[in-house]
């Protein structure tokens, strides 16, 4: 994120948490092109927004082991994040992964408020999927800002005794920290990043959530994250309540990159654990 850009619009606005949403509706990947089976789901959310879905299916040869529900980064769209966890698809793991609005082809503008109500959607519409198809297993995967907004819309999820795993990877609780902490990355930006706690909004953050949360959890982090320090990965961990709850410390792990690189030895290990839980 530009650190002008942050600086002048922490000046400006009265909250600038909208500066996290970067969407566009390009058309990265599709599917299809992949080599995949696919639906295209749409659902709405609460005040009537359109909400778009790609519905990934593994080969109908390969036994159903699980489900799981993707919450991408901030920027781009679902199309751009599909790529970080469609290789699981190969290994019996259904995937839905969405658009929030204003990404993609999903209908209206980012806000928080706006997206915290196509959460609880999500959440119902994943849900449904994994009820109607009797899949043994729920995994909530969450990558980056997705984190986030996963885990606030977690705690008004009825049916969290139904989700297997949660998965929390390169993410963060509190917006106003991670604001002030880009700010800090220049001098003039460090004298002004106390604003960061006035101007940016926490309503919508994980704080108090993470201290709720019962489903067994895994948290990822890279070493050498420069989007999403490590230690607010490591924040996040130490403030989970989960029983049982596991760290993986990515060494020399940039951004989200943990399934794409290293060898690919994380989605080995990633296998391993989903049979285990």
């Amino acid at each position: 994120m530009n650190i002008l850009i942050l600086l002048l619009s922490l000046i400006t606005f009265t909250s600038c948490t909208s500066l996290f949403y970067q969407p566009d509706p390009y058309l990265y990947a599709h599917p299809k092109t992949l080599g995949l089976e696919y639906d295209d789901l749409f659902f709405y959310s609460d005040d009537g927004t359109r909400l778009h879905s790609w519905y990934l299916r593994s080969k109908k040869n390969i036994p159903k082991k699980g489900f799981v529900f993707f919450f991408h980064g901030n920027a781009q769209n679902l199309s751009s994040h599909m790529m970080n966890i469609q290789w699981i698809v190969d290994h019996g793991y259904d995937v839905l992964i969405w658009d929030y609005r204003g990404y993609g082809i999903s209908k209206g503008k980012s806000s928080s408020s706006g997206i915290y109500r196509d959460t609880k959607a999500a959440y119902t519409h994943a849900h449904n999927i994994f009820k109607n198809n009797n899949y043994p297993k729920f995994i909530v995967y969450a990558q980056s800002l997705g984190g986030n907004i996963a885990l606030r819309g977690y705690q008004d999820f009825p049916h969290k005794k139904d989700i297997s795993l949660l998965v929390l990877d390169s993410t963060f609780m509190s917006y106003q920290k991670i604001a002030a902490d880009i700010l800090r990355q220049t001098w003039v930006g460090y004298v002004l990043s106390p604003l960061a706690y006035v101007l940016v909004s926490d309503k919508y953050a994980t704080n108090k959530a993470a201290k709720n949360v019962k489903t067994p959890t895994l948290v990822v982090h890279g070493t050498k994250d420069r989007v999403v320090p490590y230690k607010f990965g490591k924040d996040l961990y130490e403030n989970l309540s989960a029983k049982p709850k596991w760290m993986w410390t990515i060494e020399d792990g940039i951004h989200i990159d943990v399934f794409y690189a290293h060898e690919k030895k994380y989605q080995k290990k990633f296998l391993k654990l989903l049979e285990q839980i």
